[in-house]
């Protein structure tokens, strides 16, 4: 603002030639060096007027815009130049803070470095926490998968033992409705067999003599009782005439 104040002052006292105007413009799209090098140069001549030329008038309004935003330019080209002159030093220097001709330590930016530097390493951990957690997703659902898998195919194998349990117990009722039979069979058989090993046995000779003789026997002690009971007396033709029949029923069995 001093500086400003002063060019007010300075261009309410004296005018500035064209050939400075057109010097100045020139200047601007020159680089820093030669723009300094002509300001300064542009300085001294108007000074030197100032000394030995004599008093002007005062500049309009409109001029003194004009030489206002000119001069404004001027500056901001300045300070573009400069910055990117330190910009180059910097790069120069390795682009390290503590190399630079104008540094000067800093308690609160030794902190804030410090700071900085926990801040990377938290972001840098923070990151590989990251890349683990998403290795580990992707482990998780490839496993997710598998096993997705695993439980559908276990699905369909219960599925197919349900249906084969579900057929073989079909066949087993059906076996044991056949093996009822079988056993019904087997008993009617067993029952027929006996009745006919009965009547065959009924029918063999050997079946009709032993009954025969059995009968005969039978008559035999019969009369036996009767002659004792009718005759007391005659004992020894009783049991000859027991003895008799017997020789004849071992003669019938032999046969």
């Amino acid at each position: 603002m001093a500086l400003f104040a002063r060019l007010c002052r300075l261009f309410q006292r004296a005018n500035v030639d064209g050939s400075d105007t057109r010097e100045g413009r020139k200047d601007a799209d020159l680089p820093s060096e030669r723009n300094e090098g002509r300001s300064r140069g542009t300085w001294r001549m108007w000074m030197a007027l100032r000394q030995t030329s004599s008093p002007v008038p005062v500049i309009s309004k409109k001029q003194f815009e004009k030489e206002e935003k000119k001069l404004i330019k001027e500056i901001q080209l300045t300070t573009e130049e400069t910055n990117e002159l330190r910009d180059r030093l910097i790069y120069v220097t390795e682009g390290s803070m503590n190399k630079r001709p104008y540094h000067r330590q800093n308690p609160l930016y030794e902190k804030l470095k410090l700071k900085e530097k926990e801040i990377m390493t938290f972001l840098h951990n923070l990151e590989m926490e990251n890349m683990e957690a998403k290795e580990t997703k992707q482990e998780l659902k490839k496993e997710t998968h598998f096993y997705r898998n695993l439980h559908s195919r276990l699905l369909m194998e219960e599925n197919l033992i349900k249906k084969k349990l579900m057929t073989l117990q079909q066949e087993s009722k059906e076996v044991q409705a056949d093996w009822a039979i079988i056993h019904q069979c087997l008993l009617e058989l067993n029952l027929s067999g006996k009745d006919e090993q009965e009547n065959s046995n009924l029918e063999t000779p050997e079946y009709q003599v032993s009954e025969a003789a059995r009968e005969l026997g039978l008559a035999t002690a019969e009369e036996d009782s009767i002659l004792q009971n009718e005759l007391p007396g005659q004992e020894a033709p009783a049991e000859h005439h027991l003895q008799h029949p017997q020789s004849s029923s071992d003669e019938s069995s032999s046969i």
